[in-house]
């Protein structure tokens, strides 16, 4: 009996210890760093704040739920993987009491910091926790001397009115080195497209998107490890002119487009010559016409013959009767009278003609490899880069494209293509959007194609027009997927919200008229075996109904002819709604389909006629919004867009935010941004 006395003491004592070994049915889910769920490579923030959530994985018939509250959370930080499975910490201060499920991290990181991170709880019965999976994200680069020696490249001395540039650079992976890292850095100007040998970078579309590029330009980080292979590889950038070229002098009248649809245009700024020569030291030049220069903007000397002798200055003073622009610092080169001289202005300078100055495509880009021997090889974009004109003949953000694809040159992105072609030339050096602009991350989500809808009917108005309607109205483009066909042969592709009394599209609700008519698409076939497919890369429309036309005689609409690819801001749903209501389920997935048509690259008014984000517009609907989709790391990217819009005129206005933001065309005369329009 005493032996069974002491055996019971002895078991009663370690239940306690054996109850507190538990695991609780607490699981750690939804790990963001700064709102972002998805693991991002160029966090901005030096001391991000680290989120999880918490969920109950079995039912609970008690009175109190393990999953009711948490009562306190570990958090470890480490730079891998492994440091993190065997306990080597950046950070880690153990246990902390506390139902916080968000915290800042308490040091400062650098550029090109990864950092590798998981977190437990204690649940309302103070029962652990197993660990989250582990999530990781990496810092960007945070400093312009980043950059190195990177600069910005353009197609040397392109007419607006010529195709889009396409850029590619070929490399070598030595043999008998491992990959850890592979990253590409790239902002290009309006919108950019990367590939390497042959392949996609990204399933981002639109990139890098709206910013006040006379301030910021975002660039993006992708990883291209996997891409890469020993030997020879290349790069392919393809570029479109996107929101920071819209004039409506871009025309194409061997396809129709005579008068092109913009509901702005950007302004032109500087453009002539040195009426004599500036000599080393000089601190001001005359010119043929100082018109379109603006004091704490940007003066461009010498940007002809690949920029091999450009020098960008900051203009201190304008003299508008006697054609001299004064700058800081003193040149270092002589330049020759007749050089070429641009400008470019500041969107919060105190005229606003200087908002939403014009910029032609151009990018800068830094791949960095880094082997496992430490060693690393870093290509910038510079004079090495090859460039040629593309089979976008047209690229017009309101108005659409027009692709000719007979330009096509197969493989031109990979390696070994032939780039000493007459068609390819180096790239020339370009001056910055601004030489106030500085490059920035993206804080928020990338904008993807989150939907592809096939159209439920396919009607026919007159003779050889078809029109398919996708029964839901969208932001995105049309995929158009061809048999084969005759090269040479034109299709036209129309998008709207609405229909004529007759049948065909109906696109008065953009405001067409003396801002232009002109809203399309075309596809010049190239006759490939097999059939073609195409799509847009740098556009998107407000869009139900797509009205095609150009097709052979004959020709009769099959299955896949057309679908329609939905674009919005990879945002997490944040919550959903049902009802045994038909018409309030209905009303709900309208308002969603709304809001996800105006969450892109920043929140918009509308998808088609302006495309701008205007603050009254997303700041009165801001309750739906919030309930229906996580923002946190996408209102970080508009706070920055509010700070840079804000005027810095010496006048009442200064200190005011545009009525939109980021500025495009006007936006501080007379008016607040908070004004409902």
């Amino acid at each position: 009996m005493r032996f069974l006395s002491i055996l019971t003491a002895c078991v009663l004592t370690l239940l306690p210890s054996l109850v507190s070994a538990q695991i609780s049915t607490v699981e750690v889910v939804r790990l963001s760093v700064d709102g972002r769920y998805d693991q991002p490579l160029d966090l901005e923030s030096r001391r991000p704040s680290l989120s999880w959530q918490i969920v109950q994985t079995a039912d609970c018939a008690e009175a109190v739920c393990p999953g009711d509250r948490q009562t306190a959370y570990e958090v470890q930080v480490a730079t891998s993987e492994h440091d993190l499975k065997t306990a080597k910490l950046r950070w880690g201060p153990g246990k902390q009491q506390g139902s916080i499920q968000s915290l800042r991290l308490d040091r400062e990181l650098n550029s090109h910091d990864t950092l590798f991170w998981r977190v437990r709880v204690w649940d309302a019965l103070n029962q652990p926790s197993a660990w989250s999976n582990t999530s990781s994200w990496s810092v960007g680069l945070l400093h312009q001397s980043d950059w190195g020696e990177a600069r910005w490249i353009d197609y040397p001395d392109r007419s607006p009115n010529q195709p889009p540039p396409l850029f590619t650079r070929q490399f070598n992976v030595p043999d008998g080195k491992d990959i850890v890292h592979a990253r590409l850095y790239l902002s290009g100007m309006g919108m950019h497209l990367a590939s390497v040998n042959g392949k996609a970078v990204t399933d981002e579309v639109l990139a890098p998107g709206y910013s006040n590029y006379q301030l910021s330009s975002e660039y993006r980080t992708y990883d291209i490890k996997r891409l890469l292979r020993t030997g020879a590889n290349a790069i392919g950038v393809k570029l479109g002119s996107g929101p920071t070229y819209v004039r409506r002098s871009i025309t194409n009248p061997a396809l129709g487009r005579n008068a092109p649809y913009a509901w702005w245009q950007s302004q032109l700024k500087g453009d002539g010559t040195l009426s004599e020569a500036a000599a080393i030291g000089s601190i001001s030049v005359r010119l043929n016409n100082a018109t379109g220069y603006h004091v704490q903007g940007s003066i461009n000397i010498d940007t002809s013959g690949g920029g091999d002798n450009l020098e960008s200055r900051v203009i201190t003073a304008i003299n508008t009767v006697q054609r001299i622009v004064s700058f800081s610092p003193a040149l270092k080169l002589a330049h020759a009278g007749g050089a070429r001289v641009t400008g470019s202005g500041n969107n919060i300078a105190a005229s606003d003609p200087s908002a939403g100055a014009a910029v032609t495509p151009r990018l800068i880009g830094r791949l960095e490899i880094t082997y496992d021997d430490g060693s690393k090889d870093i290509i910038v974009t510079d004079r090495s880069w090859c460039t040629a004109l593309g089979p976008l003949l047209t690229d017009a953000w309101y108005s659409g494209s027009d692709y000719d694809a007979r330009r096509e040159v197969d493989d031109w992105d990979h390696p070994g293509s032939q780039q000493e072609s007459s068609n390819w030339i180096p790239a020339g050096i370009v001056p910055p959007p601004n030489l106030a602009t500085k490059l920035v991350a993206r804080a928020a989500e990338p904008v993807k194609v989150l939907e592809y809808l096939e159209p439920v009917s396919v009607s026919t108005p007159f003779y050889g027009t078809w029109v398919f309607d996708l029964s839901q109205n969208i932001a995105g483009y049309p995929i158009i997927k061809l048999p084969q066909m005759t090269a040479g042969i034109i299709i036209k592709m129309v998008a709207a919200k609405s229909l004529n009394p007759n049948g065909t599209v109906n696109q008065e609700s953009l405001g067409i008229g003396d801002r232009g008519t002109d809203v399309f698409n075309t596809y010049t076939t190239s006759g490939r075996t097999g059939g073609e497919t195409w799509y847009l890369d740098f556009n998107y429309f407000a869009m139900q109904w797509i009205q095609v036309t150009g097709l052979l005689e004959g020709f009769s609409p099959r299955a896949g002819l057309i679908t329609g690819a939905r674009v919005q801001a990879d945002v997490p749903i944040a919550g959903t709604f049902r009802s045994s209501n038909s018409r309030l389920n209905r009303l709900h997935r309208m308002s969603r389909y709304s809001i996800a048509s105006n969450v892109i690259s920043v929140f918009t008014d509308c998808p088609g006629r302006e495309k701008l984000s205007y603050p009254a517009d997303y700041t009165m609907p801001m309750s739906a919004i919030y309930h229906n989709v996580h923002i946190n790391a996408f209102l970080r990217t508009n706070m920055r867009n509010l700070v840079e819009a804000q005027s810095i005129a010496n006048t009442s206005m200064a200190g005011n935010v545009g009525l939109k933001a980021p500025v495009y065309d006007w936006g501080y005369t007379g008016r607040f941004g908070d004004e409902v329009n």
